[in-house]
């Protein structure tokens, strides 16, 4: 199993400033990380990992967003893609399901970005452990993952 050293390992490869910080304990989804940390949910951003026979997809959107799944299939041109299951990721992917981080994974994967988490200053996104979060700034992030930026969440 990768851990967040895996993540820190590929952004510094890269030479992509970030930072890894502990929470005050560790969460069950990204979803509650803006209360946590006291930020806004388009400032952390929640992964889903979709897959079909061409491959996974990771997408990134503001953590308390729906994701708009045939809005992504249509995008991409993958109408089967469907989440892959909890106990598929860590073969997949190399992490737990609700922690995949987007940089740093086992395998290939296309990443889609939420523009309005790509927009911000400053993403706090999974690390690749509950009690952790990956700091890096939103253009730092697109780059690092060779990121297509589009709206991937349903109005609301």
């Amino acid at each position: 199993m990768r851990s967040s050293v895996d993540v820190h390992n590929f952004l510094l490869d890269g030479d992509v400033p970030h930072e890894l910080s502990a929470l005050p304990g560790p969460l069950r989804d990204l979803a509650d990380a803006p209360e946590v940390l006291g930020l806004p949910p388009a400032a952390v951003a929640r992964p889903l990992v979709l897959a079909d026979a061409e491959g996974p997809v990771l997408v990134l959107a503001p953590a308390q967003a729906e994701f708009d799944r045939p809005g992504i299939g249509a995008l991409l041109r993958r109408p089967a893609l469907e989440p892959i299951a909890a106990d598929q990721s860590p073969d997949l992917t190399g992490y737990l399901l609700p922690f995949v981080p987007p940089v740093g994974l086992a395998c290939d994967a296309e990443v889609l970005i939420d523009d309005q988490v790509a927009e911000q200053d400053v993403v706090y996104t999974a690390a690749g452990e509950p009690d952790k979060v990956l700091k890096v700034r939103g253009c730092d992030l697109v780059k690092a993952t060779n990121a297509l930026v589009f709206r991937v969440t349903r109005p609301g």
